[in-house]
């Protein structure tokens, strides 16, 4: 179990009732953003670690902010939350490009409140104020005098109005008069920070994951409804089919479309493998090993005859996650809807699939001594082993994991 944190800042309303909470990425107790990570993988910490602790319970029911940086804002479809649940801060550091337009568009359309952070003054922003909702204005960083301006200007497009970054009661009763609708700042709470404990990382959320995957009655609505409701996950399966090592002619712009182009069987073996390797950007020698085992157990399920090589291969990959994820595997099994005959292979190596396993275990210790299986011999054995292993390479370099 590792710690994750989360700040917490309420938004009031006129009157000082509870209006929401804006949601902020923290990576220590401290209660501060060290800057380490970009805004795409800071706003993907915020939505999976808030989903971790529960919406919900976070916000009590209110809406949270949450910061919309450039890569959600050009593919929305990345963004798993409800609109009930979630207003989105357009940040002012995005590129207003055509497909930025074109998401803010999708937003509202699946009925998202949108919001535009830290405005102050220019005109970099007015093609959008007329589809956002609320603008936060940077009190802070634009003079008292010019308040007055600013907000008639803004409440001329519709939207209404959130001082951010209001430190004194002065300020607030100025800006009440003025007519803004919401306020938040030091003067009314400092962010409060929340620690929550997962299993790293998001550990049963992986081994669900990679039982539904490798399931081979599992479709694709299923698998598409499993990496839509994963940010980091969705971002790694647009950025993979769009990558070079697919030189398509076009972007594929949705998760869907990413799945169905790729196939069934690809889109299984490629997000196991982002799976395995979300905690790094190598992989290390315990994932190869866990690949090689679970192509081994196809190759010899195949070659001896077996009607189920896909299960195989499941089991294989599945024999590792003690490994993987530091965790005792019948804890690990617990938590899986695996069949009985899958969970025997597992943990005793009965079975059908239990022998190919113990197979190719005994292959990997090089103990190859009278080995034979399923009508195979040693040598023709060892000769799966190599091409499991060039397997193995050549996906991982493929997918630019290697």
């Amino acid at each position: 179990m590792v710690p994750f944190f989360l700040a917490r800042q309420p938004i009031f309303d006129r009157n000082l009732h509870m209006h929401a909470y804006e949601l902020l990425f923290r990576d220590s107790p401290l209660n501060a953003n060290s800057g380490a990570l970009d805004d795409d993988a800071t706003t993907a910490q915020v939505i999976s670690n808030a989903a971790e602790v529960g919406f919900e319970r976070l916000t009590r029911g209110h809406p949270a902010f949450i910061n919309l940086p450039q890569r959600f804002l050009e593919e929305p479809e990345l963004i798993p939350l409800s609109p009930e649940h979630a207003v989105l801060e357009i940040l002012e550091t995005v590129q207003l490009n055509d497909r930025a337009i074109a998401g803010i568009e999708a937003l509202r359309a699946r009925g998202f409140t949108l919001a535009l952070d830290d405005f102050v003054t220019g005109h970099a922003f007015d093609r959008i104020l007329d589809l956002v909702d609320i603008v936060k204005l940077d009190v802070l960083a634009l003079p008292e005098a010019e308040w007055p301006a600013a907000i008639e200007r803004l409440r001329g497009h519709g939207c209404r109005l959130l001082a951010e970054k209001v430190e004194t009661r002065e300020a607030f009763d100025t800006l009440r008069e003025l007519g803004v609708d919401y306020f938040q700042g030091y003067f009314f709470a400092r962010p409060r920070i929340i620690r929550g404990r997962q299993l790293q990382p998001g550990r049963i959320n992986l081994v669900q994951a990679l039982a539904r995957l490798n399931d081979p009655d599992s479709t694709v609505d299923e698998i598409h409804e499993l990496v839509s409701r994963d940010v980091a996950l969705g971002v790694k399966a647009l950025t993979h089919v769009n990558s070079a090592a697919y030189a398509l002619n076009r972007r594929v712009e949705s998760i869907r479309e990413a799945i169905v182009y790729l196939g069934r069987d690809r889109i299984r073996r490629w997000v196991s493998l982002f799976v395995l390797a979300s905690a790094d950007s190598k992989p290390d020698e315990r994932m190869t090993l866990a690949l090689q085992r679970a192509r081994l157990c196809e190759l010899i399920a195949t070659h001896g005859g077996r009607e189920d090589p896909d299960a195989c291969f499941t089991v294989g990959l599945f024999s590792m996650l003690d490994t993987l994820l530091d965790t005792p595997l019948p804890e690990i099994i617990r938590h899986m809807s695996l069949s009985d005959e899958m969970a025997a292979a597992l943990l005793s190596e009965s079975g059908g699939s239990g022998v190919v396993l113990a197979c190719a275990r005994r292959l990997e210790s090089g103990d190859t001594a009278q080995l034979a299986c399923l009508g195979l011999a040693a040598e023709d054995l060892g000769e799966l082993l190599t091409e499991a292993i060039c397997w193995t390479d050549d996906s991982l370099r493929e997918l630019g994991l290697d």
